[in-house]
């Protein structure tokens, strides 16, 4: 994965860490397996883009387009992207209108929003979704426990420092998630927890009928 580190230029020696921690350690491989090899794929909540050039490099028949408030981080992947089927755009979640897609990436997003709002959102990644399309959900499980603790504490000193200008919202268990998708038309797998994994990541993948 280090020709997809060497396409950012932005940031110094910490920036650059934490990107190619992401890399190796937060699994990204293993969610873009879950995405149809070919179409369009929206990430919400994308960040610098890290899952987006998984999902191209892994297959080059996706285009991907990256959706965040934060514009530094969309600045960096379109930098990075140059070339490549990746287009971000800064936007806020709450209002952006979700093209028609064969995939919808929401990787350690929906915690950072109230219940209202996560629900609202997924109604439109569902109707964004063609059929056969599949929604991938990743977010912090209270069912993980102390990892979960460890994790919400993180993610309390990163807003409260500033670190993220996000703020916390609502955590739900991988059981409620799988419902709440279910109850939009969609057919749920829920992933078991990685229990050598020092996070608390539970990972949901629906599909659509």
């Amino acid at each position: 994965m280090a020709s997809i580190g060497d396409r950012y230029k932005d940031g110094g020696v910490g920036t650059h860490l934490y990107r190619w921690l992401r890399l190796e350690r937060r699994g990204l491989r293993g969610l873009a397996a879950h995405f149809p090899a070919e179409g369009r794929i929206v990430d919400l909540g994308c960040g610098a883009g890290l899952l987006a050039h998984v999902l191209v490099e892994d297959a080059p028949g996706r285009e991907v387009l990256g959706v965040d408030h934060d514009a530094f981080r969309v600045a960096a992947l379109n930098v990075s992207a140059e070339g490549l089927p990746i287009e971000g755009v800064e936007a806020d979640l709450a209002d952006f209108e979700i093209p028609a897609c064969q995939g919808i990436a929401l990787v350690d997003v929906l915690h950072f929003l109230d219940a209202q709002a996560q629900e609202r959102l997924l109604d439109r990644c569902v109707a964004a979704l063609e059929p056969g399309g599949v929604l991938v959900l990743r977010d912090p499980d209270p069912d993980a426990r102390l990892k979960f603790d460890l994790a919400k504490l993180q993610e309390r000193a990163s807003t409260g420092f500033g670190l993220s200008h996000a703020r916390l919202g609502h955590f739900r268990r991988g059981p409620e998630w799988s419902f709440q998708l279910r109850l939009r038309g969609l057919q749920t797998r829920v992933l078991p927890l990685a229990r050598l994994s020092p996070f608390a990541d539970r990972t949901i993948v629906g599909r659509k009928r």
